[in-house]
């Protein structure tokens, strides 16, 4: 029986997790305005906000949630029997509390490396975009071309802006558009780009001119970063120095003063 619940709580772990991460999202308003989403579900610690971020849509993944959730509860229940261990039940309770949320702990870390993909692959795609809106390609051609050209399929960022355009194509204002793409990614150069377009329709201001002054803000902080990296490295490799020097110090310049003033001491010595 123990065998049975162990192997099924394995099957269906692994399961739900692969059906979880083959999923991909979908546009939850294709057009009209976005409606506020539901924040928080009985059950998970994480927010719908920060599983989308990790690519997890909960309203279409749920149940797989829940039942990945409670095959490692079960999962974490069975490991105890099979080490025959008798911990008291405050612990058992705890652990089996732990094996419940571990999954959301693994989406914490999909949704860090998620971000980090997207932000590394950001900046390629405002060049690339900028190539595009300076060939005079519209706004939505442009991303099309950009998406296409600029970024890998298996890219976070990519299937992302594939929805941001379906969103702007069926109909929906680009600011909103914009504010949906920095709530699905949690990047702030995302947010900088929408805040950027809206002040840039407000004024007038040329698109092109926005997405280069965002490019330069990405090279200011692109420099600040490489100086940060060249004072560590210098700090770094100062301490060894000091480490090397400093004995050598001693042997070849301490020790001998302190013999020669020895030697002069023991004359005085001598001499009285």
């Amino acid at each position: 029986m123990i065998d049975l619940a162990l192997f099924l709580s394995l099957f269906i772990s692994i399961a739900a997790f692969i059906y979880i991460n083959k999923q991909s999202p979908e546009a939850e308003v294709p057009s009209g305005k976005l409606a506020k989403p539901k924040v928080w579900y009985f059950g998970l610690i994480l927010s719908s906000k920060y599983l989308r971020q990790a690519g997890i849509q909960v309203t279409k993944l749920l149940i797989p949630i829940f039942l990945l959730k409670t095959s490692c509860a079960i999962l974490a229940y069975v490991l105890i029997i099979i080490a025959e261990l008798q911990p008291p039940l405050i612990l058992k309770i705890t652990t089996i509390i732990s094996g419940f949320f571990v999954p959301e702990l693994i989406f914490v870390i999909v949704r860090y490396q998620r971000k980090q993909a997207i932000e590394g692959s950001f900046e390629f795609f405002l060049q690339v975009f900028l190539v595009y809106l300076k060939a005079g390609f519209s706004l939505e051609q442009a991303l099309s071309h950009s998406i296409s050209h600029g970024l890998s399929k298996k890219n976070p960022l990519f299937k992302e802006l594939k929805l941001f355009v379906y969103e702007v194509s069926a109909g929906k204002e680009k600011h909103a558009a914009f504010k949906f793409l920095y709530y699905r990614t949690g990047v702030k150069e995302v947010k900088k780009l929408s805040n950027l377009l809206l002040v840039g329709s407000t004024l007038g201001t040329p698109l092109v001119n926005s997405i280069e002054s965002l490019l330069e803000s990405y090279e200011l902080k692109k420099s600040v970063l490489l100086a940060k990296r060249i004072n560590r490295k210098s700090l770094h490799t100062t301490f060894p120095i000091l480490l090397i020097c400093f004995p050598m110090f001693l042997v070849l310049v301490f020790f001998p003063s302190a013999l020669q003033v020895m030697n002069v001491l023991s004359l005085l010595v001598d001499s009285i």
